[in-house]
């Protein structure tokens, strides 16, 4: 990597540390975070003695992306460690509980937390400070309540080109997802997607048509607009509805 500093070197010693003497799962998502992180761990743990969990969230996971978990981890030679976990369908509960919001995130609840509790309890994330304000306050180590387990965070410190150069430097390639879809494929339909993850979506044949026809769904819709916030998300992405590749504005 270039230009590390001495707090991300420290972060990364104290990571070693810890992670030498226990078992853990590492938490992968096929995402460019949590592939820097896998692969952190293969370059600097000294023990066997931990496993890999993929949630893939039924309904709403590009295959592309589960594909690209899969080849990854036979080219990294850790496919024993590998632990698939299938969720309820998510289109389906859309359906029933209607749109998750930053308030009401029932796919964070009722999916990720159930499937992490059979993960080790301590987990090693991808997480880093510059992706939210919130994530700007976590630390190398951080107790998640929700889950109820210990975090190890070894790329806390890093900025988006580490991550890049680190995979580079690594041999992997990054998800082609990113390329098609604006993100990882992992959570396509997302309330916290931004404008490009929206629009590259929406643009995407299967998609694009699988999110319009739940938009377009009256208990979706009914559910959607009883709230200011569920309501914003809803018109945020059906504002590009049947968006074609030709209209994507760069």
């Amino acid at each position: 990597m270039n230009n590390v500093t001495s707090t991300s070197v420290k972060c990364s010693e104290k990571a070693v540390e810890i992670l030498n003497r226990r078992k853990f799962t590492v938490l992968w998502s096929g995402g460019k975070d949590s592939t820097a992180a896998l692969l952190w761990v293969l370059n600097n743990v000294n023990h066997h003695n931990w496993d890999i969990m993929y949630v893939e969230i039924t309904g709403n996971t590009d295959p592309g992306c589960t594909e690209y978990v899969i080849e990854t981890a036979d080219k990294l030679d850790v496919s024993e460690k590998l632990k698939i976990i299938k969720t309820e369908d998510f289109f389906d509960l859309c359906r029933r509980w209607g749109i998750p919001t930053q308030y009401y995130r029932w796919c964070l609840y009722s999916l990720k937390k159930k499937a992490i509790r059979q993960a080790e309890e301590i987990t090693v994330t991808g997480i880093r400070k510059s992706d939210s304000k919130k994530r700007s306050k976590v630390d190398v180590l951080s107790y998640v309540k929700l889950t109820k387990k210990w975090c190890v965070n070894p790329i806390i410190d890093w900025k988006k080109n580490d991550v890049l150069d680190y995979l580079k430097q690594n041999g992997i390639k990054l998800n082609p997802c990113y390329d098609r879809l604006g993100h990882s494929g992992n959570c396509c339909f997302c309330p916290y997607a931004d404008q490009k993850h929206i629009i590259k979506t929406m643009s995407d044949p299967c998609w694009g048509s699988k999110i319009s026809a739940l938009l377009e769904d009256s208990r979706v819709r009914e559910k959607a607009f009883k709230g200011k916030i569920s309501e914003m998300i809803y018109k945020r992405w059906a504002k590009w509805k049947w968006q074609t590749s030709l209209d994507i504005q760069t």
